[in-house]
């Protein structure tokens, strides 16, 4: 699918959401609210003990902010369509996205682009914002490129955690329970990797590398480590994009329909 057919996608999606602006309105400030919930409740807890694990508020808002800056631009693309997989499987309805002209996944997630997400950028961003006005972070050209790759790589990391999902559904057909604990996990790194077990880093740093999204990067940032392994950070996210992107079409190619 060219760049041209899939913002033409975007466009029929954002003029049918506009139809409905209040309930778009409302959506977004319900989840605004929802995710400030959940900053002052990380708040409450530094302002009885301080830090955890030696990261202060500003630094813990910056892990968060990252955590849910990322998720939203990857889940703008693939949340949708990647957790309706099952449903559309299930009902036959994933035929019709197999038997057009055009590539099946690039399809998927211009029919299915979430706009919902611009909540979520926008008081990620504004929480970033924030924390970086109070860190000393020491700003160079290279600091600032890595900076901003690392927020790409993020990206995709939490879009190929959702393609995971969905790749789940065309192999094994269910996947709901697979989103579930996706999201248990998500949560996970919105706090230092060092306060967990040594199995759960292992997991967050092999297995799912989830711990690259947000804490190897802070790491670097705020001078808390220095390893040269940690400038490797960017590259993670396209490698484990294009990895789960291959195990999904392998899926398409063995999907033979919900009755197979």
């Amino acid at each position: 699918m060219s760049v041209k057919l899939f913002f033409h996608f975007l466009k029929i999606i954002m003029r049918t959401r506009m139809e409905y602006r209040a309930d778009f309105l409302l959506g977004m400030v319900g989840q605004i609210l929802g995710y400030a919930a959940n900053y002052l409740i990380v708040w409450l807890l530094l302002n009885r003990f301080t830090t955890i694990e030696g990261w202060a508020w500003p630094e813990m808002a910056f892990l968060i902010s990252i955590n849910v800056l990322t998720y939203a631009i990857g889940a703008s693309f693939t949340y949708t369509p990647m957790l309706s997989l099952e449903q559309l499987i299930i009902k036959g309805d994933l035929d019709k996205y197999l038997i057009k002209p055009i590539n099946p996944f690039s399809y998927l997630l211009a029919s299915f682009f979430n706009f919902g997400y611009i909540a979520h950028i926008l008081i990620s961003a504004a929480l970033l914002i924030w924390s970086l006005g109070n860190l000393s972070v020491q700003w160079g050209i290279f600091e600032s490129i890595y900076f901003l790759f690392t927020l790409l790589s993020g990206s995709m990391l939490q879009a190929g955690g959702l393609i995971l999902i969905g790749s789940w559904s065309l192999y094994f057909m269910k996947s709901q329970f697979m989103g579930d604990l996706y999201f248990k996990i998500k949560d996970v790194i919105n706090y230092p990797l060092s306060a967990y077990t040594a199995v759960i880093q292992v997991v967050l740093t092999w297995m799912m590398p989830l711990a690259f999204i947000n804490y190897f990067p802070a790491l670097y940032l705020l001078q808390k480590e220095e390893n040269s392994a940690l400038l490797l950070v960017p590259i993670v996210g396209p490698l484990f994009l294009m990895l789960t992107i291959f195990i999904w079409h392998r899926g398409i190619h063995k999907y033979q329909g919900a009755g197979s």
